[in-house]
Parts: structure tokens; sequence; C-alpha cells
């Protein structure tokens, strides 16, 4: 295990709220809560994890924990940069060599052979709210904006594709509204009409916070969206009244009544209490989801400890906000801790648990990672890392990009192990999205820092893995 000196965890942790304070937050990128470990001890879980800086970490805030094992270490290659905030890399089934770069800011970039080109396949920014204005204090990153692309299974014959976005409301009350949107591409295919919008769904946000965004196909041909909790914690329980702090999954080929998509029959409230949209509920924010075969696996962002990964199964209730990972919640305090939790909603459901967490701080008080990132299994060219959930940690610094890569072996039953990816010359973003192509897996993230305002530079970049 790695041992630090001058200064020693409480100073560190004291380092650490020192910058917490200086940009007035309790929550980042997919809203996780900050707050130092009081009851940190001497030891620590596992052998892996230096500190970001190489150092003792005792003047950056950007040590980081000891809790994750030391994985493989691979290379990345910048493949893309001059962007402000990826936020997803995805394919369309359409036997051209390209892949379809979402920027947070409203553009969908097309990255082919000769890199990024200049001319994007979508403009969407004058649509968006307008991002890092009006926001609490307590936000260090605006979460709202374009969150998700999927394109349609059939899009080399129909032209169509689904994104997610953050649009201004007209009421007073609300901070704004999420959109799931269908478009469709130019005849050639080179670039998608926005002027083809068909809104699918247009939900009230009250808060700036907690969108989730991501879509995928799915191989029964269904669209699953993914909706945070909206920064109010009972939503993921409550299956009567919202859509929110789910897993949705739609038709979007058949029309149900005067819906504008279908609802396949087998969803698991058709014909009980509930929406008939939901596919899987108790979930708080989950940032990124992907299909390996026919497992779709999220990564759900905790709160006050713990961060979760998740293996979505139709009519599950992931407990949040019951539980934040494997441990007790209490939703009123806002605080986990061990003891004898909740096992059942009130419904009778049970709670399932994730596959794997990783706690905020390790046992002397180190970051250890804050708001997972949900990855995918790399089927690719990087042995190190084949068949393994490859995902991230958003950051454990406010005051350097200081992003972490995981990967954990997939496993039929119990607990997923893991280990932490060691980036050769190191990881130098704040970790915000994972894509793969079929050949290559790719990590995107922003070498800006928290404190440096993300959304007003251009330091976002794509990096492919290699061996």
């Amino acid at each position: 295990m790695n041992r630090r000196n001058e200064g020693g965890a409480g100073s560190s942790r004291r380092v650490f709220l020192r910058t917490l304070g200086a940009v007035g937050v309790t929550g980042a990128l997919a809203g996780c809560s900050f707050g130092a470990r009081e009851d940190a001890g001497d030891g620590g879980d596992g052998d892996g994890g230096d500190t970001a800086d190489g150092g003792d970490g005792s003047d950056s805030g950007g040590s980081t924990g000891n809790f994750f094992e030391q994985g493989p270490t691979i290379g990345v290659e910048a493949v893309a940069t001059g962007l402000v905030s990826p936020t997803a890399l995805v394919t369309a089934d359409d036997g051209t060599d390209r892949r379809f770069v979402v920027d947070q800011t409203g553009v969908v970039y097309v990255h082919g052979a000769d890199g990024l080109r200049e001319d994007p396949f979508l403009d969407l920014s004058d649509r968006l709210v307008a991002l890092g204005q009006d926001l609490p204090n307590w936000v260090a990153f605006d979460e709202r904006g374009l969150l998700g692309l999927a394109f349609h299974p059939e899009f080399a014959d129909n032209g169509l594709f689904y994104v997610r976005y953050s649009t201004p409301a007209t009421d007073d009350e609300l901070d704004h509204r999420e959109r799931l949107s269908e478009f469709r591409a130019t005849a050639d295919g080179t670039r998608g009409d926005p002027d083809t919008e068909r809104i699918l769904l247009d939900l009230p946000w009250e808060r700036p916070i907690h969108q989730a965004g991501t879509l995928e196909f799915g191989p029964d041909g269904y669209l699953y969206a993914a909706l945070g909790d909206g920064l109010n914690p009972f939503n993921g329980q409550d299956l009567t009244n919202n859509l929110k702090g789910s897993v949705l999954r739609l038709d979007v080929d058949g029309r149900t009544g005067d819906l504008p998509y279908g609802i396949p029959d087998d969803n698991p409230l058709v014909g009980r209490e509930g929406r008939d949209e939901q596919y899987a509920w108790g979930l708080r924010n989950p940032w990124k989801m992907a299909f390996s075969g026919d497992r779709l696996v999220l990564g759900d962002v905790g709160q006050a400890t713990y961060e979760e990964v998740d293996v979505v199964e139709k009519g599950a209730n992931y407990g949040w906000p019951l539980k934040e990972g494997f441990h007790c919640h209490d939703p009123q305090l806002g605080t986990s801790e061990d003891g004898e939790c909740v096992v059942e909603s009130d419904r009778g459901e049970p709670l399932v648990d994730p596959v794997l967490e990783f706690p905020h701080f390790d046992e002397e008080g180190y970051p250890v990672g804050f708001a997972v990132i949900g990855g995918h299994v790399h089927t690719g060219s990087v042995d190190a890392l084949r068949d393994q959930y490859v995902f991230g940690a958003f950051t454990s610094s406010f005051t350097e990009a200081a992003g972490r890569i995981v990967a954990a072996t997939p496993r039929d039953t119990g607990r997923w192990p893991m280990r932490e990816v060691q980036v050769e010359g190191g990881l130098d973003i704040q970790v915000l999205s994972f894509g793969q192509d079929g050949d290559d897996s790719y990590v995107l993230g922003t070498r800006a820092a928290l404190a440096e305002n993300p959304l007003s530079k251009r330091e976002g970049v794509v990096y492919r893995l290699t061996s």
C-alpha cells in the first residue's frame, strides 16, 4: 500500500475541504455530494492508487485514495480535441467508418478516418438552455445540455436517430424541460436535419441537476432511456406520478393510444399500477449505460458515501433512496451506513443490490472518486481489458483533472472484482463518458478542472485506449 507523508490524511482532507469551499459546491457532474469522512482510520483497502499529481497531494487537493487494487497499464491516444464537454461517442450501423461525438453544448460532430470534421452532423445549440447561467451556488458543473444520442437499428434505411437535451422552460416554477426527440438525417446520411424533430417526451424539470440522459437501443429493438431523479430522491420509488429515477423502454416504431411512441406489451408495469414506460427504477442519477449482449449495465451516481454499478433487469428496484450501494441510506438525513437495511419497497419488491461499489474516500480520508461514469464491456483490441467492464470516476479533485479508469470482471452472480487501470503517463482529464466502435474503446473528458469553469473552455478530448 502506498503511504503518504508531509501532512498525512488529516492535512490532505483539510486541503480538499478548503478547495470545496472555494468553489462553493456540494455537488458536481451527475449530482454527487461531496464531504469528508470524519471517521477516517489508519488503513486502506488494496494497494493501488497513487496521488493524482504523483506527489503527496497535500497542496493540490488532488490526492487519490488506496481503495482500488492496481490493474493493467494501458496507453491513450488523443483522436479528437477542441471540444468543450464531450458526453457521448456512439456509432450508427450503416457501414461507414465514423463515430459521432456529442458535445454537451449542443453539437454532434463526426469523427472519421481523418479526424474530427469541422462541419457538425447536428447543431441544436439554439434549442438548449443557457448553460452555466443562473445556477445555484451548490452546482459546480452544469449537467444540462445535449446528453444522449442513439441511432435507430435501421438507420441505414430510415435515417432516424434520437437525442436527449435540456430546453428552456416557459413556466417560471421550472428550471428547464428535458426532451427526448426523434430526428431524421438527410438523404445522403451526412447530416441530421434539425427541422425534422418529432418530440417523444417533454418533461418538466424543477432543478438544474440529475437529468441522466443516456439513450441505448437494446437487442430487442426497443429504445432504453435513462432519467435521473431530478434531485428529488423520492421520485425513485414513485411509479405512478412521474418517470424520473428510472430506465424507460419505448417502442419508437409504434404508437400506443395518443402517445407518440409505443409501449412494449411485456414492460413490467403494463396492466399494473405505475407508468407503463418504466422498465426499472429506484435509481438516483444513472450516468451512462451500455448493453453487453442482452445485459444492460449502468453507473448510478451516489449522494452521501458510495458510487455503484448496476445490472439492469426488467421490473427491478435498485433501492434509491432507501439504499446507496450495498448500504442503508436515510433519505431524510442524506447519510449512508451499515446496519439493518430496508430490503423491500412499500409494494413488496426486493431492493436489488449493485454488482460493485466504491467509496468517495478511503479509510485514511483520501479522495477515491466522485460521480461514477458508466462504461461498457471491452471487446476490442486492448488485450489487457478484454471482456472487462471498463468504467470510471469523474474526478477526485476540484483543482486539477483527476479522473480514473477502472476495470471490473463481470460475473453471473455476486460482486464484480475491480482494479484501477493505470494509464501510461497519467490520465489528464475529468472523465465524462466512454464509447466504443467495435474495434476500439474510448474515454471522453475535459482537461479543465472544476474550479476552472470547464464549460467556458475548449479542453474537451476523446482518447482511444491502446495497448
